[in-house]
């Protein structure tokens, strides 16, 4: 996310969560007058400032990460093949139970 859109991106986070500037500063480790100044576009954060606000405000977990034609093209195959192999184990076992 550019760094113009952090200020809009920290008050609808502050908005989703229902937290005061001076929460949101706890959160990143600064002062409610600096989130202040973030918001009213005074002052721009940088550094680790910066970095802890992309991560609370855009998280990239497993669930929300965006995965690649090629990457569920392959995580398919690799299910279908699993599959295959529990099919497989299924008849074994009953064959197995079968002979007794």
């Amino acid at each position: 996310m550019p760094q113009g859109e952090i200020d809009i991106s920290i008050l609808k986070y502050r908005k989703e969560k229902r937290i005061s500037q001076a929460d949101f500063g706890r959160l990143v480790g600064v002062k409610q007058a600096t989130v202040s100044n973030w918001e009213s576009r005074k002052v721009n954060p940088s550094g680790k400032n910066l970095e802890r606000i992309r991560e609370l405000v855009n998280p990239q977990t497993p669930e929300t990460k965006p995965i690649s034609n090629s990457d569920e093209l392959a995580l398919l195959k690799e299910l279908l093949l699993a599959k295959e192999e529990i099919i497989v184990y299924l008849k074994t076992t009953i064959d197995r139970i079968k002979e007794g």
